[in-house]
């Protein structure tokens, strides 16, 4: 059985219902794609990396990994410390606008709190949020961390998710997403995160930026206009199915890495792994909050 470890934060998710009544859940980046993933390859062995405090709230999210059986053997408990908590507003277009209470959330302290790092395992997944969350001291142990995982044969799987209130200007952004893309063996540029930090325009910015970083697998998302890979067998460009009923777009594209690793855990070439992610991801968007029920999305996607 394949392991991957996914490494993040998982937070209360708040989403409007209409009015003052607001439905409760739990989601973050990664926590969604440890979902998705699981959701798509029930034989691949998931486990969730991060810190959790010791309230109600924890435990209620603890129970909620047991039902995806996300494997908790890497969750961590911080004494002094709450689950971050975040609310969602979406408008007519399914376009969200969130507000954050997060910086004093257990997973801001998880590499302190870690005892026994992961170890002789196939995957290794972060994002660009995970090491925004961590500060500085903890940000190297996360890098000495993949270092050995990479010293022992664990593919390292990167998603830049760039959100400028958790850096403090764009050029530490830049510094520390370019280091993240120099040790991931998968990465997952997003054409709207490049715009923002990098002022890239284009595919081809994207791919000219990071071809330094010598990235076995770039898959690029693109939202509507489709996925570009690169790999060592050239270029692809995958387009992706217009979703018309837009429901809520949180985890699109948590949703697609999820599904699209899934797929290429399971033997996918690289074209057929990105319509699979598509596939998830232009399911979830039909429905409102990160993590859909699991009926509904085996309704429209089946497992690998």
């Amino acid at each position: 059985m394949k392991k991957v470890v996914i490494f993040g934060e998982c937070m209360v998710e708040l989403v409007s219902k209409g009015g003052n009544d607001m439905i409760k859940s739990f989601a973050g980046d990664t926590y969604n794609t440890a979902v998705y993933l699981k959701r798509s390859a029930p034989n691949v062995s998931v486990s969730y990396l991060t810190a959790i405090g010791e309230d109600f709230l924890s435990n209620e999210l603890l129970f909620a990994m047991g039902d995806e059986q996300i494997n908790t053997d890497q969750v961590y408990r911080c004494s002094k410390r709450n689950l971050g908590l975040y609310m969602v507003r979406t408008d007519k277009q399914g376009e969200r606008t969130f507000a954050y209470w997060r910086d004093n959330s257990a997973a801001t302290q998880t590499l302190n709190v870690m005892t026994q790092p992961p170890q002789q395992i196939d995957m290794f997944y972060f994002s660009g949020i995970s090491v925004a969350i961590l500060d500085e001291v903890q940000r190297e142990k996360l890098f000495d961390l993949i270092a050995e995982l990479k010293h022992q044969g664990c593919e390292i799987v990167f998603d830049p998710n760039y959100r400028p209130r958790l850096w403090p200007d764009k050029d530490v952004a830049q510094a520390w997403m370019d280091r993240c893309y120099s040790v991931a063996d998968i990465a997952f540029p997003g054409g709207d995160d490049h715009l923002a930090l990098y002022g890239h325009t284009d595919a081809d910015d994207v791919f000219g930026h990071l071809a330094p970083m010598r990235i076995g697998e770039t898959v690029m998302k693109n939202g509507a206009v489709g996925v570009r890979i690169k790999n060592a067998q050239g270029q692809f460009i995958v387009p992706v199915e217009k979703v018309n009923d837009v429901v809520d777009t949180t985890a699109a594209g948590d949703a697609f890495n999820g599904g699209y690793l899934a797929a290429r855990i399971s033997g996918k070439g690289v074209t057929e792994s990105a319509s699979y992610g598509a596939k998830v991801a232009g399911t979830v968007i039909q429905h409102p909050g990160a993590i859909i029920p699991v009926e509904a999305l085996k309704k429209a996607v089946n497992s690998l």
